[in-house]
């Protein structure tokens, strides 16, 4: 006989659930002016699970997070996505997603912090030169 594995408290039940920490790193940004993933992304949730291959993507609407999925062919022959690894609320999304696009954000004006000090370094290497 299969055994109920899922767990529902007898306390507290009509209380907001506290959401897990979320930690998230940029892996790699993508500086590719036509492609649409803008970056890759990982996070580790409640210091416990850590979800690979997330995805900062940039569409007709704007920047989204997308989930690491699969793809395959259905009985029409489309393809169809299903996503390996998701929030379950609502809430939990958007908190996922509002960090993600935090520490994104925070990436990018690191890039562009570094490439405004290259610059620099360049110009003052250039009138050092011709200065001699």
């Amino acid at each position: 006989m299969a055994q109920n594995t899922n767990y529902k408290g007898t306390k507290n039940n009509n209380q907001k659930k506290k959401l897990p920490y979320i930690k998230v790193r940029i892996d790699k940004l993508v500086d590719i002016d036509n492609c649409n993933t803008k970056a890759f992304a990982s996070v580790t949730v409640g210091g416990a699970v850590a979800i690979h291959g997330i995805r900062v993507m940039n569409s007709r609407k704007g920047l989204f997070v997308a989930m690491p999925a699969s793809n395959y062919v259905d009985e029409n022959g489309e393809t169809k996505f299903s996503e390996i690894a998701h929030p379950i609320s609502k809430e939990s999304r958007d908190m996922l997603n509002s960090k993600v696009m935090e520490v994104y954000h925070q990436a990018l004006d690191e890039q562009q912090s570094e490439k405004e000090t290259e610059d620099m370094s360049e110009d003052e290497s250039e009138s050092f030169t011709q200065s001699m």
